[in-house]
């Protein structure tokens, strides 16, 4: 009998899996329901996420649980505090530096489950541009091989975990310096940007190193959320898509994979996917949210992972019929693509109905065969 865990690696592996994988990402429907007490009866009194997965039936491909990679600042502290905010807690982080101090603000959304960015870490480059690059350079990412061992017990034979390993270079430019600034930095101060890349990319290096050489380990993901609007093909060629390739081709001399979060407009980067040799997406929008349809995924190098299926519209807008309509029609689209993983694109909205989800796990299971 094939394990799930089997059938995702013949995939990964470039082979035709027994059935189309189903794992949906639906960690903050999780956690939101979770918290506001309204998760189905039939989840149990403790409900566990990885658990309610596994309930499901779901194929366990996910980088949403612990796979041990932490970012911990060396010979600085990182000062949290919080105060009210408009809708939920603000949270302050500053860090003193012998340059200056650095001032981030992050507010959250409770009734959404979510936060968003305040006050951007970085504000004023020339102001700040010192202080930024001393603590950046004494930042260390390490690897909890014991937390990473744990979730892989409990995933077990039910699947693959995807470890979460940081972003890419550009990503943390949009994190610290916000997307618009990020943007105009790029173009302004195009050295200091790149300063800024290498230097992060090799705080993250020795991680990837550790990942990509360890036999336990399967498949990497760098948490991006990319898209053509912030990572347009111009910028990728100099502040992405370098590292990308770098990281692909080291996880690929090991016999791994390495995946890139996605969320949006993809269509225009097929090149830069083609160039950065990342061996899949996770959670690929397809239209009307997104614009990367089952055919174009077969523009992209051979053995590519599309992660993918599960948006909004056939969360919370489309009717039962609806649905089924549009599986009938995305399974038949996609049907003959070995490395197809049906997935959400790029999250589960709170608001989706336990029975919708129940639903669309069995119309994946309907086209797309079932675990023997």
């Amino acid at each position: 009998m094939t394990t799930r865990r089997q059938n995702l690696l013949d995939l990964l592996h470039g082979n035709k899996p027994h059935w189309t994988p189903c794992s949906i990402n639906f960690s903050q429907w999780f956690g939101h329901n979770r918290r506001a007490g309204t998760l189905p009866p039939e989840l149990g009194p403790e409900p566990d996420h990885l658990q309610a997965m596994k309930l499901l039936g779901c194929d366990i491909f996910s980088r949403n649980f612990n796979g041990g990679v932490r970012e911990e600042p060396q010979g600085f502290e990182e000062v949290r505090r919080t105060e009210p905010g408009v809708q939920g807690q603000r949270i302050i982080e500053q860090i003193d530096t012998p340059h200056g101090t650095l001032r981030r603000a992050t507010e959250e959304q409770p009734a959404i489950s979510t936060k968003y960015a305040a006050e951007d870490l970085v504000k004023d480059w020339q102001r700040e541009g010192k202080a930024y690059l001393w603590q950046l350079e004494r930042r260390q990412f390490r690897w909890d091989r014991q937390a990473f061992e744990r979730t892989r017990t409990l995933i077990g034979d039910d699947g693959v975990l995807i470890v979460a390993v940081g972003c890419t270079p550009l990503k943390r430019l949009h994190i610290d310096f916000g997307l618009d600034h990020a943007c105009l930095f790029v173009l302004d101060e195009p050295k200091a940007a790149k300063t800024i890349c290498d230097l992060y990319w090799q705080r993250l290096w020795p991680v990837l190193v550790e990942l990509a050489g360890d036999p336990r380990v399967d498949v990497a993901c760098l948490m991006d959320n990319l898209d053509t609007p912030f990572f347009p093909p111009q910028l990728c060629e100099h502040y992405w898509t370098p590292y990308v390739r770098q990281a692909a081709d080291l996880f690929e001399q090991h016999g791994k994979r390495l995946m890139v979060h996605a969320c949006g407009k993809l269509r225009q980067l097929k090149q830069v996917l083609r160039d950065s040799h990342v061996h899949g997406l996770e959670g690929m929008p397809h239209p009307p949210i997104g614009d990367f349809s089952p055919a174009d995924v077969r523009d992209l190098r051979p053995g590519f992972i599309y992660n993918a299926g599960f948006s909004a519209h056939e969360q919370v807008t489309k009717s039962d019929d609806q649905v089924r309509s549009f599986y009938e029609s995305f399974f038949r689209e996609v049907d003959g693509y070995p490395q197809f993983v049906f997935g959400a694109a790029c999250q589960t909205a709170i608001t989706t109905a336990w029975p919708r989800i129940r639903m669309v796990v069995e119309l994946c299971r309907q086209y797309g065969g079932a675990p023997n």
